[in-house]
């Protein structure tokens, strides 16, 4: 594989093949502590290298790793190269699962992403298109937090030895492989924060990051209603009820950045 960002399969292959899913966040998997943090490993190393959107959360959560394990154990076991292998992680594995992908198709028809990247649906994202999509994290491999998925601030991870660790040699190494041309959406405040971070410290263009989403997942109750201005009122005991002007904000800079894009379309249109 000829890429930036590091590949570290050949270590985990053996106990991939075989064990596969429960190979997820054992011993065997552990690539890095201190504390209470860890970060366990994720066939997820493959960059793309024709990536037009790019969608960035904060780490793998359990659902996105058993997806990337049982994938790669079933590529493994057919003889795949290590590309082969980690592209079908990848592609099957990012945002792929029932507890991320309905939310996110739903914010990215809201905001016409499919005519926005020229394909007929944004599900192609997963399909016959998935050769200009890129699923990612802050921390690309799975981080834990006192045996819990992380979910803090980006300010976290950069106070965290491994996760801070894990995205400097990661994630921004990954920046490298992908076009200057790709668009970013981040997946909630975290992601914004580390987007926001690269563009300052010139890893990214300004213009590269579209803003974000709420984050997609199911278990996250009415964020993407509130986000979507689908749903106005809350329940005093909702914790969403709190977030829904900042909510509301990412939106607007959503939204105001897909029009831009669309003028810029339009203009490449015409003079063409």
């Amino acid at each position: 594989m000829h890429q930036n960002t590091p590949v570290y399969l050949g270590r985990y292959r053996d106990i991939i093949d075989r064990k596969g899913e429960e190979a997820v966040k054992s011993k065997e998997t552990l690539m890095a502590a201190t504390g209470s943090d860890e970060i366990f490993y994720v066939p997820f190393e493959w960059t793309n290298p024709a990536a037009k959107l790019v969608v960035v959360g904060i780490t793998p959560g359990p659902n996105q790793m058993e997806l990337a394990y049982r994938t790669a154990s079933s590529k493994i076991k057919v003889g795949l190269d290590d590309e082969g292998i980690l592209k079908a992680a990848k592609i099957h594995g990012a945002f792929g699962s029932p507890t991320m992908r309905p939310n996110l198709v739903k914010m990215m028809n809201h905001f016409g992403f499919a005519d926005l990247f020229g394909i007929d649906t944004v599900d192609d994202f997963w399909g016959k298109n998935a050769d200009i999509f890129l699923g990612t994290s802050v921390v690309p491999h799975a981080a834990f937090r006192r045996g819990k998925p992380f979910a803090g601030s980006f300010e976290d991870i950069m106070k965290s030895l491994v996760f801070s660790k894990c995205f400097h040699s990661d994630f921004i190494t990954s920046l490298k492989d992908i076009p200057d041309t790709a668009r970013f959406v981040a997946l909630g405040e975290t992601p914004l924060s580390a987007l926001a971070w690269c563009v300052r410290q010139g890893h990214l263009k300004d213009e590269q990051v579209l803003g974000a989403f709420a984050h997609p997942s199911t278990s996250g109750g009415s964020a993407v209603d509130a986000y979507l201005g689908i749903k106005t009122t809350f329940d005093p005991r909702d914790p969403v009820k709190g977030r829904v002007d900042r909510l509301r904000m990412f939106y607007d800079r959503m939204r105001q950045s897909v029009e831009v894009l669309k003028s810029h379309h339009s203009a490449d249109a015409q003079s063409g």
